[in-house]
């Protein structure tokens, strides 16, 4: 149970640290140069058509030839470049002092989009020798481009942000969803673990009295019960490394189980558990019986001084498979009901299953007690690698 809270804190201390830099250095530079081609030759088209257009009417040039546009597109990429990456590594919060920055670094882009074109016109008449369109910031006319042109690559400026925002949100979305489902599935692990492990302290330290009450006695029988707690313990550490096992493994590791308990109640408790060569291979939770067994056994025994019988067995339909464990118990009796290890059960069906797998408990007749569990058939199940498992990956 340690184990949880400090996975949680590795897998969500990385989400505080990139909670500001929503996109990658590169998939911003791939984003906005994209993004800046598309506004480039939209740019160009638009203007180029009036342009034709408005000349053909007039005889006047209205607007600037098309390369000079292109130039200016060209030279305002670097700044753009440079100012999404600075946006992107300032983020937005705080709130308060985060939108003026990055307002500011939108109006100063915006505002030498005119001096681009000036530089882009000076840069072809001395590369190129084309002809020099004059213009300048004295004029009305000018100040007019100006302001136009500000305005425009505010709004190309303000929008391609507004797109790399929106991606970044979704990814990161995405990555939390991701996050989330390893950590939901490194829970159900650990819970899992734990349940699986859970044999009651108190049962062993029983069988150890038992042994060593009979190391004098019957030391015959002390060396036999201590190789049936050695393979039993031995089974339990090998079961709490994987979730599902073999039938026949399961109805073994019953078999030790009520074997130790044989020996310490040879005088009152007869077991019979269904197992052998014909047993079908197919696969079930590992260690689910165990819970139901232990029940079994100390409630079949309890409040009465009679013999006790614990029937182990499985009924194997196509698509159902019932796996049963049933004790006898005092006539008259009501048998307590063994919550925390039905609740063991049935977490665990909930986190392999869903409502797919049931459990059932209560009277067989007035004698007895059943508990029947009802699960999916598995015919094929793949353990996970160590190394995946070590390394998280699903």
């Amino acid at each position: 149970m340690i184990a949880i809270p400090t996975a949680f804190r590795l897998h969500a201390a990385p989400i505080v640290e990139e909670e500001e830099q929503f996109l990658s250095r590169r998939g911003v530079l791939l984003f906005a140069s994209l993004f800046w081609a598309y506004v480039t030759l939209t740019n160009i088209v638009y203007h180029e058509a009036m342009r034709i257009e408005l000349s053909e009417m007039t005889g006047v040039m209205v607007f600037f030839p098309w390369q000079h546009r292109l130039m200016q597109h060209v030279l305002m990429l670097p700044l753009l470049l440079l100012c999404y990456a600075t946006a992107v590594r300032l983020g937005w919060r705080p709130v308060g002092r985060r939108v003026p920055q990055q307002l500011a670094l939108a109006f100063g882009f915006s505002l030498l989009m005119y001096w681009m074109m000036l530089a882009g016109g000076w840069t072809l008449h001395a590369v190129f020798g084309t002809h020099e369109v004059p213009f300048g910031i004295f004029s009305k006319g000018d100040w007019a481009v100006w302001v136009s042109s500000t305005a425009t690559g505010l709004l190309a400026y303000g929008f391609g942000l507004a797109l790399i925002t929106g991606v970044a949100t979704y990814r990161r979305y995405h990555e939390l969803q991701l996050r989330n489902s390893e950590l939901r599935r490194d829970w159900a692990g650990a819970r899992l673990a734990a349940l699986r492990t859970q044999l009651s302290p108190h049962t062993l330290f029983n069988v150890l009295h038992t042994i060593q009450a009979r190391i004098s006695g019957e030391p015959e029988v002390a060396q036999t019960l201590i190789a049936s707690l050695g393979d039993l313990l031995r089974g339990l550490l090998q079961a709490g490394e994987q979730d599902f096992t073999q039938l026949r493994d399961e109805l073994q590791f019953v078999e030790l189980y009520l074997g130790l308990q044989v020996g310490r109640f040879a005088d009152r408790l007869t077991v019979h558990v269904q197992n052998g060569a014909d047993v079908p291979a197919v696969w079930v939770p590992s260690l689910i019986l165990q819970p139901l067994v232990e029940n079994a056994v100390v409630h079949g025994l309890a409040d009465h001084s009679g013999p006790v019988r614990i029937d182990v067995t499985y009924d194997l339909s196509p698509y159902r498979l019932q796996l049963r464990v049933m004790n006898s118990i005092g006539s008259g009796d009501a048998p307590g009901i063994g919550r925390f290890g039905l609740r063991n059960v049935r977490e665990r069906l909930a986190v392999h299953f869903g409502g797919r797998a049931v459990l059932s408990s209560g009277p067989g007749d007035p004698s007895t007690w059943v508990a029947t569990l009802h699960l999916p058939v598995l015919r094929e199940w793949c353990p996970e690698p160590a190394a995946a498992k070590a390394a998280g990956r699903p």
